[in-house]
């Protein structure tokens, strides 16, 4: 077997070797990743202007390589800088993609409050998707992809989306064991269930309530009781509990209660949801950030962090939002 040449610099697996499909008020277009938070603004882009085309993958590694040469020389690619993904690390010195995210839709079919569609919730359910089964299958027949990073998804609702099933279907078909998919819950996928019974595929439905009426206030939309029924479903098809995730978003005066959050743990712990992740409201948080004075809001994630070590939750995920008031 031949031996991959590596150098150590600064840089993450996105710039080296991930791609994100995006698509979006903003435009549609191949960027390097998904993330936004970092101080340089994130959005380097690959192609503008992308519509689904067939991609020049010569000219893809061309400009992704002009990338990788900026952090060889000690310098920083300017959409990355400050990025908490910046690692140094012995990186291969080949073309390959192992890390995608598929964020070229924004249809949904719920309308939670917090959502970034939620300033336009008509023009984005109205925004044309393009194909990207024929993209995919192109990078596996030119060996282009390969196994071991990470795959995941944006949107938009990813059970909604044409290609949906017949794209998940062949990333586990191929072998691929690292795909995450957010769901709203409301539409189950036989695809989903397929891959949490194998172990390759984690959805996380973000709840965010323990109520029918909870619910409705957030999601604008009366699904609770199918959402709880279609989480079931998926616990029930796990191998090993480590592939549903229960997800709880904190919106200040909606569902900040420990009342709410216990009937929460309560439910996960139940039906054998052992992953629980907690976040807070992106918009409160911008409102809140300088002064990091909202003691309640910081006492109900302390709170939700003792409770999962006290009933013994396998992993408890802290958004970095939510960890940024813990450490405020």
């Amino acid at each position: 077997m031949e031996k991959i040449k590596t150098e150590k610099y600064i840089s993450c697996k996105w710039l080296e070797s991930g791609v994100c499909f995006d698509n979006g008020v903003y435009g549609s277009n191949v960027k390097l990743c998904c993330y936004m938070s970092a101080p340089g603004g994130g959005n380097s882009m690959i192609f503008e202007d992308y519509h689904g085309e067939k991609i020049n993958w010569e000219k893809f590694f061309e400009i992704k390589n002009r990338y990788r040469e900026i952090q060889k020389s000690g310098q920083t690619v300017a959409g990355c800088r400050g990025c908490v993904f910046l690692e140094e690390n012995n990186w291969p010195q080949i073309d390959y993609i192992d890390s995608i995210i598929f964020d070229h839709f924004t249809k949904c079919n719920c309308a939670c409050t917090y959502c970034y569609t939620e300033e336009n919730k008509k023009m984005y359910n109205s925004l044309k998707t393009y194909n990207i089964f024929p993209v995919i299958k192109e990078l596996f027949e030119k060996n282009i992809i390969r196994k071991g990073g990470a795959i995941g998804f944006g949107g938009g609702e990813p059970t909604i989306l044409p290609e949906f099933e017949k794209l998940l279907d062949l990333f586990i078909k191929k072998g691929f064991d690292n795909i995450r998919v957010p769901s709203s819950g409301i539409k189950y996928s036989k695809i989903i269930e397929k891959g949490i019974s194998t172990g390759q595929v984690t959805v996380v439905i973000s709840i965010d309530s323990s109520s029918r009426e909870t619910y409705k206030k957030i999601k604008q939309i009366d699904a609770y009781n199918v959402v709880c029924k279609n989480i079931i479903k998926y616990s029930k098809a796990q191998k090993n509990s480590y592939n549903v995730i229960s997800k709880y978003i904190i919106i200040p005066g909606i569902n900040d209660t420990k009342e709410e959050i216990d009937n929460w743990l309560n439910f996960n712990k139940k039906n054998n949801i052992e992953i629980i992740v907690i976040d807070i409201e992106n918009s409160w948080l911008e409102r809140y950030r300088k002064d990091c004075v909202d003691e309640k809001i910081l006492e109900l994630i302390k709170y939700v962090r003792e409770k999962a070590v006290e009933m013994k939750f396998n992993r408890l995920e802290i958004c970095d939002r939510a960890k940024y008031l813990i450490e405020c």
